[in-house]
């Protein structure tokens, strides 16, 4: 009796070590989230590996199939046995250079599988698996091994199959380019076609939680997309586009060489994922030596309103003068940055510098005047404004070390690269490369024609936005592609879901000039909320000058506003109907709110706020006349603390910014 009394709390240890970290069998594993909530299984199924999914101990995906296919060589995906199973965890808090929040937790269990094919080939995979509480992720592992030293990966074989027709929401690349300016869709799983790509993240109601799929640390790697099995209405398989020099080889490398990781987010409402730092957690911490140079704010960018400058002759041109008509703006408002976009020259030979050459710098190659990119510089740095240069990807793609070395040598602070689009593995591998050669050089990195983000800022915090997203530029010359505030009150809940999102906002003349209509739906005040609502370390200013100072105070809340945060809390919405979102600094809270078409009365509880401290509440509001005089903002003051609830009315399109300043003079 006293041997098996002296061996139970061993016994009992075990069963709990297993319970916490994970089970194993012969052919299949178990792993928990931390909180026990999320549940995912690696079994091997006659040879093939595949993942089952619960959360609260309900079914969210039915399967997940996994294997690769090669070029030249039989799939891995059958014949496969475990040879190894190793179980890890890790709970760690890091602080970042910037982001949604100041620190952030990384807590999640793991465990490796090392499998074998039980062929002659005897070829290694190796899949890793995590669970967090808020989703679980997987990513491929092919090991340096005899077998295979050099592979052409002509796709996953990586299938989701969910239980049911589900709600979701999806963006279809219509487009034989990746650059994810479109709609999410909102349609049941089966409506999608059979032949759409579909871009990430796939944002899916189930009825037991719901679920977003995307990806991280995509590295050396191509992008992936989803299509429907056009044959199985609730399947759906990866796909990834093939590279630029073959139309049948999606990646091609050495071992070891890994995938990146393939993301399930979960909560029961998909508000909470905005909250996520899931993604970010899943890419390497940056090896920077130094970080202090990299400076989040906003940018004066006179591309979009047209170049207006009103009452000058200039007014309109790509000139010299009009670049430091804005200069002079940027630094009489203590605005930071002044992004010089296409039509700037320099008077120096080397052909990659010239626009009008073999080298794409400019898109307006009809006009008669360019400005002078040196004098823009001087001048800017002259008045304490920094400059950020667009450079097309195509005019430094063969000499990269050279141009950004160069625009460092001049003064530049950052460069916007524009691209063509793609998420194919040789341009992903061109993006890293640049990334690495401007923080050689001390510079920031705008990333516009772009694809998706899957975190590996963190990896560059030189890396402070990019665009991929159905953004305010379609409303310079097109209808068909509107930017609606439905479409404004979906991005949130699904493409902030991957990362930074530079949309550029900030219109104020909603309505535009009679040489420059605008085609904006929503009142300013909208366009205000953006600004709390969208994440961006880099935010644009998008309006001229006059519109700005004719409403200075609206305008003053736009620039001061932070662009990265401390915290940030989800407050109350719907997915396509209206969003709140809270984001702190310091002691300063901010509130962002939007709404679809649909005008709506908000009530919000301030309970977020800090006990004992008093607010003052700069609101910025849709005036009661904004579905007609959609420009009226209403500005107000009000001492306000954690026990205060504000009533909102959100005009159609409307929307509705708050400063939340701590301690109690107005």
């Amino acid at each position: 009796m006293h041997v098996i009394l002296s061996k139970r709390p061993t016994i009992l240890l075990f069963f709990l070590l297993i319970i916490a970290v994970g089970c194993s069998e012969s052919n299949k594993t178990q792993l928990l989230s931390p909180d026990g909530a999320v549940r995912v299984e690696f079994v091997l199924k006659s040879g093939s590996p595949a993942i089952d999914l619960r959360y609260n101990n309900e079914e969210l995906v039915e399967s997940i199939s996994l294997g690769l296919s090669f070029l030249e060589a039989p799939d891995i995906q059958g014949d496969l046995r475990i040879a190894g199973i190793q179980h890890g965890q890790q709970d760690t808090t890091y602080a970042t250079v910037w982001g949604k929040a100041s620190h952030v937790r990384n807590h999640y269990n793991e465990v490796t599988i090392d499998l074998l094919e039980t062929s002659e080939t005897g070829r290694k995979l190796t899949v890793v698996l995590r669970a967090y509480n808020d989703g679980v992720a997987f990513r491929y592992v092919l090991p340096e091994q005899p077998h295979l030293r050099e592979f052409r990966l002509a796709q996953e074989l990586t299938t989701i199959r969910f239980a049911g027709d589900y709600p979701s929401y999806g963006l279809i690349q219509d487009s034989a380019i990746c650059n994810y300016e479109a709609y999410y869709e909102q349609r049941n799983l089966s409506e999608f076609s059979g032949t759409a790509r579909i871009g990430l993240p796939l944002l899916v109601e189930t009825p037991n939680g719901w679920l977003a799929v995307l990806e991280a640390d995509l590295t050396d790697y191509a992008g992936m997309s989803l299509a429907r099995d056009p044959e199985r209405a609730n399947t759906f398989f990866t796909t990834m586009e093939a590279d630029a020099d073959s139309a049948e080889i999606a990646v091609q490398g050495r071992t070891p060489h890994r995938s990146p990781w393939r993301v399930f987010m979960i909560a029961d409402h998909p508000g909470a994922m905005i909250e996520s730092n899931l993604v970010w957690n899943l890419n390497d911490p940056h090896e920077f030596d130094s970080t202090d140079w990299i400076k989040p704010g906003v940018v004066i960018w006179p591309w979009w309103n047209g170049r207006i400058a009103m009452g000058e002759s200039f007014s309109g041109e790509p000139s010299t003068a009009l670049m430091q008509y804005y200069t002079d703006f940027a630094a009489e408002q203590g605005i930071p940055y002044l992004l010089v976009d296409a039509g700037w020259y320099s008077l120096e030979s080397d052909a990659w510098d010239q626009p009008r050459e073999e080298n794409i710098f400019t898109m307006e190659e009809t006009r008669a005047e360019f400005y002078d990119i040196r004098q823009v510089i001087d001048y800017a740095t002259h008045k304490g404004v920094k400059v950020l240069l667009w450079v097309h990807l195509e005019s430094i793609r063969d000499k990269v070390e050279q141009a950004l070395s160069t625009y460092a040598d001049w003064g530049v602070s950052g460069v916007k690269v524009d691209s063509y689009g793609g998420e194919y593995q040789t341009l992903v591998q061109d993006l890293h490369h640049i990334l690495q050669v401007a923080a050689e050089h001390q510079l920031t990195v705008d990333y516009h024609g772009a694809y998706k983000p899957t975190g590996v800022e963190r990896t560059y915090p030189n890396f402070l936005t990019r665009e991929g997203v159905l953004g305010l530029e379609y409303t310079k010359w097109s209808w068909r592609n509107k930017i609606t505030s439905t479409h404004d009150v979906t991005i949130p809940y699904t493409r902030m879901l991957l990362g930074h999102m530079d949309y550029t906002p900030g219109a104020f003349d909603l309505d535009g000039t009679e040489n420059h209509p605008k085609r904006i739906y929503g009142t300013r005040a909208h366009q205000m909320a953006m600004y709390v609502v969208y994440f961006s370390p880099l935010q644009m200013l998008v309006d001229y000058p006059a519109v700005y100072r004719e409403a200075q105070a609206q305008f003053d809340f736009i620039k001061n506003v932070p662009t990265v945060w401390d915290e940030t809390r989800f407050l109350q919405g719907e997915v396509g109907e209206y969003i709140v979102l809270a984001r702190r600094k310091g002691m300063d809270w901010y509130v962002g709110a939007m709404t679809n078409e649909s005008s709506r009365e908000v009530e919000l509880p301030l309970d977020f706020l800090y006990e004992d401290a008093e607010y003052t509440a700069h609101i910025y509001r849709d005036g009661p006349d904004a579905d007609i005089n959609r420009e009226h903002v209403v500005d107000e003051k009000r001492q306000v603390t954690n026990a205060t609830t504000l009533e909102v009315t959100l005009a159609k399109g409307g929307g509705m910014a708050g400063w939340l300043k701590a301690g109690l003079s107005y």
